[in-house]
This record gives structure tokens, C-alpha cells and sequence, in this order.
């Protein structure tokens, strides 16, 4: 049954591909912020770039999943919960709670360069953060130029898409705030095929407080289009602003190569780089040649 709360929504400016979600913690450690019983829950997104002048989601509902008989602390919450997942204690102490957001059109493409925004925000009942679910509409478009325009349609029969939350990927904000990023991966989740774009959406969950950054600046100004950053196991993306700085958040430690795309006439670069296990890595200026 779900539980009666009082939802809380907050705003703020967009960014690209992070979703943020204060999670649960143990009734006696919880603030005075939060009543007993309950947690601050916040839902924020983000968007890893592809090339489109706009991505148009339409966005009506977003809900959590939460095991009420378990605590985030518990030793089984690094597994990965999947769609089927009914709650490790029994079926009847999970529950679905909807937060109250501001539903409408989303541009994710606004969303870029380590920007984010808070899609939702409420007090939910205390317990483990299983999975987050997203609810579409129909309004969902892909703008190929300033004026091309195509729908967007959604692959399979939901009009909803589930995020499964491990404990590695929620952050501590306070006692009673935690919270999680999810990076959406446009690359991934726009198909064409058959003369149509499809939408599978595609977002992983990071805890943005742990994962290192990286940043830097490639010129001149407009001559890269954008920005690949990869090795063996990931792949991550960044389209630079007008004055050639970019980032690139929820990458993890490793060595890497950058790879420049570039446009308006200047050619393509790659150089390497070592990212560390925490803080942000400073990547030298790169600058492209005709």
C-alpha cells in the first residue's frame, strides 16, 4: 500500500545526464530534518551528448522502489536488482511511492558538460533504495538540424523505463539526505532503424562524490565538435562549449584516450591521459589543425 507523504519538489537550472537521489538510512541515525519514518529523496539528470541539435523527453512520473525491511547498510546492497526483483526480505515490504516533480519536455542536449538537473525531490519511507522508474509521455522528439524535427518513439510496450540503485552508487549528503546521479547515455539510447528514431533509454546510476572528474579546454574556439573519452571497458562523451572547455563526470580511475572530433574544417586529434582515483584531472589544452 503506498504511503500518504507530503512531496517536496525543488528546481533548479538544467544540466547534462545526471539524475540525484538522496537515499535511506537506519531509523536511528536519522536527522531532525526528515520525520520519523521517513527520508529525503531528490532526483536529478544528466545527458552524455550525441550529435543532435536537440533530444526532446517528455516526462510525466517519477517513482521509487523501496525494500522498507532493509537499510541501505545492509551487507547484499551491492547487488544488481533487475526488473523482477520483489525484495529480499518478502514480497510485501516493498513498495512503490511516487515523487511530485515538474512534468513537461526536457531538452537533454542542454544537459552537457558535467551540468545537471533536479527532475524530483520528496520524503519517502525509510528503507533501501531498490530501483527508480521513469514515466514518458508521447511528446518525445529529435532535432537533426534547427529546424528537422522527427518523433521519437519508444521501443516496447511501456511507456516506462526502471533504473536499478546498488549502494556503491548513492552518496551522503547528510543523515537523512543521500543522494545518486544518472548519466543519460543519448548514444545509446536513440536508435534509427527503418526510417525512424527509437528511444531505449539507457542511464547509469554513479555517486558523483566518489568518481573522479575530468576537465580541460580544446581550441580554437568551435573547431571540435566533440569529445570521446575511452579504453578498453568505457566510453564517455562531452560536446565542449563555445569556448572549447568541457567535463566529463562519472568516469572512474584508469588510463584513457581522448579523442578530439573535429569540425569546420579542423582535423581530428587523440591524446592520452591517466585519471586518478579521486578529484578532477586536468587535461593540457589541446588545439586542432587544419
Amino acid at each position: 500500500m503506498k504511503t500518504n507523504y507530503k512531496w517536496l519538489l525543488a528546481a533548479s537550472a538544467l544540466a547534462i545526464g545526471n539524475i540525484f537521489l538522496p537515499g535511506c538510512n537506519k531509523e536511528n541515525s536519522m536527522s531532525a530534518v526528515s520525520p520519523t519514518g521517513q527520508q529525503q529523496l531528490s532526483i536529478y539528470m544528466m545527458d552524455d551528448p550525441v550529435v543532435f541539435t536537440k533530444v526532446l523527453i517528455d516526462i510525466k512520473q517519477v517513482a521509487v522502489k523501496i525494500d522498507t525491511a532493509a537499510h541501505r547498510d545492509d551487507n547484499d546492497d551491492n547487488h544488481q536488482w533487475n526488473d523482477d526483483y520483489r525484495g529480499c526480505r518478502n514480497g510485501n515490504s516493498t513498495i512503490w511511492d511516487t515523487l511530485s516533480i515538474s512534468p513537461g519536455v526536457y531538452d537533454l542536449l542542454k544537459l552537457r558538460n558535467g551540468t545537471d538537473t533536479l527532475l524530483a525531490n520528496g520524503l519517502v519511507a525509510n528503507g533501501k533504495v531498490l530501483q527508480v522508474r521513469i514515466t514518458l509521455g508521447t511528446n518525445n522528439t529529435v532535432y537533426t538540424d534547427s529546424v528537422t524535427s522527427y518523433p521519437l518513439n519508444i521501443i516496447g510496450p511501456r511507456n516506462y523505463f526502471d533504473i536499478n540503485v546498488r549502494k556503491d552508487d548513492i552518496a551522503a549528503i547528510t543523515n537523512s539526505q543521500l543522494t545518486i546521479w544518472f548519466d543519460f547515455n543519448l548514444s545509446k539510447s536513440v536508435i534509427f532503424d527503418n526510417g525512424k528514431y527509437w528511444l531505449k533509454p539507457e542511464l547509469k546510476p554513479f555517486n558523483d562524490k566518489k568518481r573522479p572528474k575530468l576537465e580541460g579546454r580544446v581550441l580554437p574556439e568551435g573547431g571540435a565538435g566533440y569529445i570521446a573519452v575511452y579504453n578498453a571497458t568505457d566510453t564517455l562523451y562531452a560536446v565542449p562549449w563555445f569556448n572549447g572547455y568541457y567535463q566529463v563526470r562519472g568516469i572512474t580511475a584508469g588510463n584513457y584516450v581522448i579523442y578530439f572530433k573535429g569540425r569546420n574544417g579542423y582535423k581530428d586529434s587523440t591524446t592520452n591521459i591517466a585519471v586518478g582515483a579521486s578529484g578532477t584531472t586536468k587535461v593540457p589544452v589541446m588545439t586542432l589543425h587544419k
